[in-house]
């Protein structure tokens, strides 16, 4: 090639755009989604053979009244935590490339104290209230209800410090401890109380073997976070912006509220409606399904901060392109799930015991259907609340909850357990659909797995 070639090349190179290399972003969401969902999928398989061998150790209905109990303090959780779980998330990558570590040391302190002032006030609430019907709850319900007020600051601490490793792009371990270890001590005690000590369990044991597992799951998850806290965020003076941080929070908290509210108030009005004899095999169902939507938590535990990245970077090209690679892979990975827990889940459920599979596997068939249709709509959550639309998403999952809510009410009592899946599907499917319209009229990207071009 001449020298004058050479020259024009050059001059070309300076003035045309570069091609965007997206391969180091696509690399960390992979690697990042694949440890996420080792983790999660394994978690959500070694919590079915938790509720598996609790089923069988305690009973049909002793089962029912833990799991009751266990989703209202799920929903009470997520309402202690304030949003500052999705602020957390929010707010780490900003420090992170601001090298802001004084606010960064301070986040933590702050919302662990913001949390834990709330769990405390909501569990002396909640016990009142449970002393106030304790005529009418009866002796069980109100026994497993009182122990189950003891998770709260223990699991709102967990859930927090799992944010932290979700905002430090530690995918593997953001999970780790609320989904394999803290399953992994809840059955080993278990076994140990009823085969080694021969103790029988009822609701109430249950959920204090549930507490203990909780704690000794916590100690191991706070050790964890300081060996992987940034070195320069250690010493530092902590600098709290309490106002940008109840804020977002506010903001974010009406979100989590409803979203926990859609996910459990299936459970929540079954019992309520038909007792908790029948949450039980509900409860299996749910808790089988659950499997099938891992793909997408484990991609969004990463994704989510990438997204925070990309967009205080401005680099809108590496968010869409993130966003769309990120919906197919979660669709493979969910429908490679959802299948085979269709074909064996009638085996499955009866492991549960007597009466589990008969009365749980239509409904864990329309539940697998709807996570399916779900999964092809992508990460439109996230989009809204990791960007600038965070308080437009309450709207959405409010919606959903409130139809979640009035499809539980109208089926649930002509229909049973059927009609608590349906509720409980085709609102998270409503949800999705509007956001996603939503997340592409104001973002212009494309998170579904169809191959539509971003703005």
């Amino acid at each position: 090639m001449s020298n004058e070639s050479l020259e024009m090349r050059r001059e070309l190179d300076a003035v045309l755009p570069k091609p965007r290399d997206f391969s180091g972003s696509l690399r960390v969401l992979r690697r990042g989604a694949t440890g996420a969902l080792l983790v999660q999928v394994g978690g959500a398989g070694l919590s079915l053979i938790v509720n598996v061998v609790l089923a069988r150790l305690v009973g049909k209905t002793e089962y029912g009244v833990y799991t009751l109990v266990f989703s209202w303090m799920s929903v009470l959780s997520v309402l202690a935590l304030l949003g500052q779980s999705s602020s957390v998330v929010r707010f780490i990558p900003t420090y992170l490339h601001r090298q802001d570590w004084g606010t960064l040391r301070g986040l933590r302190r702050g919302a662990s104290a913001i949390v834990l002032v709330a769990s405390i006030a909501i569990m002396a609430i909640g016990a009142l209230i449970v002393f106030a019907l304790r005529a009418r709850l009866g002796r069980n319900l109100e026994s497993t209800l009182l122990v189950g007020f003891l998770l709260l600051p223990l699991v709102t601490q967990l859930g927090l410090n799992g944010a932290f490793f979700r905002g430090f792009k530690r995918a593997v371990r953001s999970g780790a401890y609320d989904n394999v270890v803290r399953p992994l001590v809840l059955v080993g005690l278990a076994l140990v109380l009823v085969s080694a000590l021969g103790w029988r369990l009822a609701a109430p044991g249950v959920m204090a073997v549930s507490v203990v597992a909780a704690l000794v799951t916590l100690v191991g998850s706070e050790w964890r976070l300081t060996r992987v806290w940034p070195a320069a965020a250690r010493n530092v003076r902590p600098v709290y912006d309490v106002p940008a941080w109840f804020k977002l929070g506010r903001q974010l908290f009406f979100l989590a509220a409803m979203g926990i509210a859609n996910n459990r108030a299936d459970v929540l009005i079954l019992g309520a409606l038909a007792g908790a004899v029948v949450v039980g095999p509900y409860y299996a169902a749910v808790r089988l399904a659950a499997l099938a939507v891992y793909g997408l938590s484990a991609v969004n535990t990463i994704l989510a901060p990438m997204i925070a990245e990309s967009y205080v970077a401005g680099d809108h090209a590496r968010m869409a392109k993130m966003v769309h690679d990120a919906a197919r892979l979660t669709f493979v990975v969910t429908m490679a799930v959802a299948l085979p827990l269709a074909i064996a889940g009638y085996w499955i459920l009866g492991l549960f015991g007597k009466g589990f599979a008969e009365a749980a596997y239509v409904p864990l068939l329309i539940i697998l259907l709807g996570q399916c249709i779900n999964a092809t709509a992508g990460p439109v959550g996230f989009l809204m609340t990791m960007t600038r639309y965070e308080r437009e998403a309450p709207w959405f999952t409010g919606s959903a909850a409130l139809l979640n809510v009035l499809l539980s009410l109208a089926l649930i009592p002509p229909f049973g357990l059927i009609g608590a899946a349906i509720a409980t599907a085709f609102s998270t499917i409503a949800w999705n659909l509007a956001a996603l319209v939503f997340v592409r009229r104001k973002l212009g990207v494309n998170p579904t797995i169809l191959p539509m071009a971003s703005r």
